[in-house]
């Protein structure tokens, strides 16, 4: 499965949380931030629970006409690979997979248009907020899921290298008071394992920061180890 560029590809909030292995009880009083958050629906669902939370995306630039477009021309490109890879299990359901993308696209559009200001264009590895800014930063299917094909990533060589991993974490870092959520932290394979990136970065943390792997329930068709990663300040 290959990919030529990252994706508009957007989940329900409540399979980001079950991806992230969180839940909205924790979530209450700390500032969030999704990043990339892509056409999905976290936002509008924590927003709705009194959750403080803000997203980033470099297509937040465009329209809402222009990024359902985008949305659904990409969601329809994404179902065509799907539908003939060998990287998910046969069975897995594409109809019910692509009708969750569709009900997260339209509640992303909805929260969207009422607090547009929660929605900023920008991406990785620069973000245009001050150091130590969220509680929680979240980051999903960017980090190892974008890696060059040859690691068990999406995209085609060279992809998102190890030398811009490196560079997205600590921009991560920058701007977390303590906690960072990073989703798959495994490779995009049938048989899917921790990824070498995800280990390299573990062992070059700073001293200040911890991390481990976590187990995730979220089901994208593979088998194997399809774990996330938390790291944290055990100061914070």
């Amino acid at each position: 499965m290959q990919f030529d560029q990252v994706v508009f590809y957007g989940r329900l909030g409540h399979q980001a949380l079950t991806m992230f292995n969180l839940d909205t009880a924790q979530l209450r009083g700390a500032r969030v931030l999704d990043c990339a958050g892509g056409p999905g629906s976290l936002s509008a669902l924590l927003r709705a629970d009194g959750v403080d939370i803000t997203a980033v995306d470099p297509l937040y630039a465009l329209s809402n006409k222009e990024l359902k477009q985008r949305a659904l021309a990409d969601l329809d490109a994404a179902m065509e690979t799907l539908s003939t890879s060998q990287d998910i299990r046969p069975e897995f359901n594409l109809n019910s997979c692509r009708q969750e993308h569709l009900q997260a696209l339209d509640a992303f559009l909805i929260d969207r248009n009422t607090n547009p200001d929660s929605y900023i264009a920008a991406k990785l590895p620069q973000l245009p907020f001050n150091d130590q800014i969220f509680d929680l930063v979240l980051c999903g299917h960017l980090l190892f899921s974008y890696s060059p094909q040859s690691t068990g990533g999406l995209m085609k060589e060279p992809g998102l290298d190890l030398a811009w991993h490196r560079k997205a974490l600590f921009e991560l870092q920058r701007i977390s008071r303590g906690t960072i959520r990073l989703y798959p932290a495994h490779t995009i394979q049938r048989q899917a394992s921790r990824h070498e990136y995800a280990h390299a970065l573990l062992a070059e943390l700073p001293a200040d920061w911890k991390g481990d792997f976590y187990a995730s329930a979220y089901d994208q068709g593979h088998d194997g180890c399809t774990d996330g990663l938390a790291l944290h300040r055990p100061s914070h």
